[in-house]
């Protein structure tokens, strides 16, 4: 469902492509919009997160591109983790600096291309990683734990399909002229 503050946003644009009440186009708006409201919620319980154990969001975040890129045969680089979170190489620098030092980080020349810095989780991280799962996962057994296996598998490929619609949706933000 779309809030009523959007619906008046549409209807004070006067666009043509108004998703009516019932249409495909005002499902996939509120689609959308729940997508949306997802990030936001999953993103304030990271941050939540993080905060408690003394990080930033965005670094964080970097700890958990370097965890997830890790063993995906991708030699996790600043340049990969830069593409993936949308970091400038600048900004980055600054956080693996502040993860190296405390720890949970360590860079090293690739094995395979002593050009590159390779960029390594340490098992403080792993640890910390881990709890986080641990504890979104506990809240989401609150809500998909009492479901069959198929349910679940259902609603898993869902988000799935959701993560590369997502992931589409960046491709062409990105392009967009405004």
């Amino acid at each position: 469902m779309l809030p009523d503050s959007l619906i008046e946003l549409f209807e004070l644009s006067g666009a043509d492509d108004f998703p009516q009440e019932g249409s495909q186009r005002h499902d996939l708006a509120a689609l959308v919009h729940a997508s949306m409201t997802q990030a936001t919620l999953i993103r304030t319980a990271s941050t939540r997160f993080a905060h408690a154990h003394d990080l930033n969001l965005v670094d964080f975040n970097v700890l958990g591109a370097v965890v997830a890129g890790t063993g995906s045969n991708i030699t996790v680089t600043p340049g990969y983790i830069s593409e993936q979170l949308a970091l400038s190489a600048s900004t980055l620098t600054s956080i693996l600096e502040r993860l190296t030092d405390r720890g949970l980080l360590m860079r090293d020349r690739d094995e395979s291309d002593k050009r590159r810095i390779a960029i390594y989780y340490t098992e403080e991280a792993a640890h910390l990683i881990l709890r986080y799962y641990r504890e979104v996962g506990r809240a989401y057994e609150e809500f998909f734990g009492g479901l069959d296996a198929d349910a679940l598998a259902a609603v898993t490929e869902t988000a799935k399909e959701l993560n590369r619609a997502n992931a589409r949706a960046g491709e062409l933000v990105t392009r967009a002229e405004y």
